[in-house]
């Protein structure tokens, strides 16, 4: 038993020294409790003990009054809790159900009653009645139920601010609606359907200009830090239990912004807890887009299938009384596999036909452009002085731009009859990866905390057409560029209270 303890304790010291630097800057994640104890009086009760224990989990932490009847109790993690108070000659008081966010700081009093011995007080209180002190901090968090009770069209997080105050769609032109929908998951901030994260230009807070916006995973920063247009690190709505956006007068412990989005992950509790479950949209049960219905366009056929499940509760070690009372470590982890096939729309353009890439521009070859071309005038003959007939003769011709030339697709449709375009592609593909996220919670003593989480995402993304973004009038490459995109992320946090007071 004490091996195992010294090779526990030996993992916890090599997992804080590895995440020690970056630790440094991260935002706050955690709660303070503050408050005095008194009597009916109002006199202060120095030297009372005050013990703090998560409902979920059954951790506790302890602490005492000082000389002025005043307690604080810093670094909680998110969660609801009891708190107890107790001093010689008065009753026991309890009040259940204080809940914390990531970052809040709250007052709770506590008036203790002379009584005889055992006598005990409880007073359940309700989880959002404690209001937040000594910050004057402009917010808005949604936490593990709005975050399942709400709807989204996709898996992130992240679009839950467009129904949050302060927030407008922003560059929307004539169409009126955001560059991201939420519906396609991606590591990149763009892909070949479109834009892929919440952050890339598609929301103003409050009048500021566009990426102003920073989102947090557990205090570390995990936006895209070339462009700030990404989110590399999902902020999966059944991975996480809080969702907070931070918008003005917010603390300096958060160095990003202006505005930022702060997400928790779950943690494990004293009882094991999972789920299994699986999303689905197919375009056969979409109706079209009123802009595609207008010009004549088919609905897009996207269809996304979404297979996960997570699981968490203590760690117990067969053959050993070690977290026996599981109150000691506690684990969390998710996995879900996004399975996306994306309608890119229709490609229309005028390509080369195969004679014109010989050099083969006579009117009878422009004809086959049909009346019109892609660029909304008519089919022209070079000039006859310097090439007769519009034939370019061989010695002309670039062997280079001759083949690249011949990575042009061939025409495959009839310019007359689609508007003046003699190339017309259906462009679906696609795009799948996986999202992995655990988190490790480990109380060392009552006095010593750990929590680990580590986000694993692997994705394999197409571009048929452009590399990152799709240009006017570009034809698809002869095969796509293939980026095997991977993203990973660690957060930790060791907290250790040298003296209860």
């Amino acid at each position: 038993m004490f091996k195992l303890r010294l090779a526990i304790h030996a993992i916890a010291l090599a997992l804080t020294i590895l995440v020690l630097v970056p630790a440094s800057s991260a935002q706050t994640i955690t709660a303070t409790l503050t408050g005095t104890v008194t009597d009916t009086s109002q006199a202060v009760v120095p030297n009372a003990a005050i013990t703090v224990k998560n409902e979920q989990s059954g951790d506790i932490r302890r602490t005492v009054t000082n000389g002025d009847g005043y307690y604080t109790i810093a670094a909680l993690p998110a969660g609801t809790y009891s708190v107890f108070a107790e001093s010689p000659g008065f009753g026991k008081v309890e009040k259940t159900g204080v809940a914390f966010l990531g970052g809040d700081k709250k007052n709770v009093d506590v008036v203790l009653t002379v009584a005889a011995a055992g006598t005990e007080v409880q007073i359940s209180a309700a989880v959002d009645s404690i209001t937040p002190v000594d910050s004057g901090e402009k917010s808005a968090t949604l936490t593990t139920k709005q975050l399942q009770d709400f709807s989204v069209v996709g898996r992130s997080a992240a679009e839950f601010i467009k129904i949050l105050p302060g927030f407008a769609i922003s560059g929307t032109g004539t169409e009126n609606r955001a560059n991201f929908t939420g519906e396609t998951i991606g590591i990149n901030g763009n892909g070949d359907k479109g834009s892929q994260s919440a952050l890339n230009g598609a929301y103003a807070v409050n009048g500021l200009p566009n990426n102003s916006l920073d989102i947090t995973a557990d205090g570390a920063h995990v936006s895209d830090p070339g462009c700030n247009c990404a989110t590399p690190v999902n902020p999966n709505t059944d991975m996480i239990q809080e969702f907070k956006v931070l918008t003005s007068n917010f603390s300096a412990e958060n160095a990003k912004g202006p505005a930022v989005i702060n997400t928790i992950a779950k943690s494990g509790s004293h009882d094991f807890h999972g789920e299994g479950y699986f999303y689905a949209r197919n375009y056969v049960m979409n109706a079209n887009d009123a802009l595609n219905n207008k010009f004549g366009k088919p609905r897009p056929e996207n269809k996304y299938y979404f297979p996960g499940g997570n699981i968490g509760g203590p760690v117990l070690i067969p053959g050993t009384n070690f977290n026996k009372n599981r109150d000691k470590l506690f684990f969390f982890s998710g996995f879900e596999y996004y399975y996306q096939t994306l309608d890119t729309g229709l490609l229309t353009l005028t390509v080369p036909t195969a004679r014109m890439r010989t050099g083969d521009f006579s009117s009878s070859e422009l004809a086959k452009l049909g009346n019109i071309t892609a660029s909304g005038g008519t089919p022209q003959v070079p000039s006859s002085t310097l090439f007769p007939g519009g034939i370019i003769p061989p010695s002309q011709i670039d062997p280079g731009g001759q083949a690249m030339m011949s990575l042009l697709p061939l025409p495959n449709a009839d310019p007359n009859a689609t508007g003046g375009y003699n190339y017309v592609q259906q462009e679906n593909f696609n795009q799948n990866s996986w999202q992995w996220m655990t988190r490790v919670d480990y109380s060392i003593s009552d006095n010593t905390k750990l929590f680990v989480r580590y986000n694993l995402q692997k994705e394999q993304q197409l571009f048929p057409v452009g590399l990152w973004w799709r240009n006017a009038n570009q034809v698809p490459y002869p095969t796509p560029v293939v980026g095997k995109n991977q993203s990973q992320s660690v957060s930790a946090s060791l907290t250790h209270v040298f003296s209860p007071s």
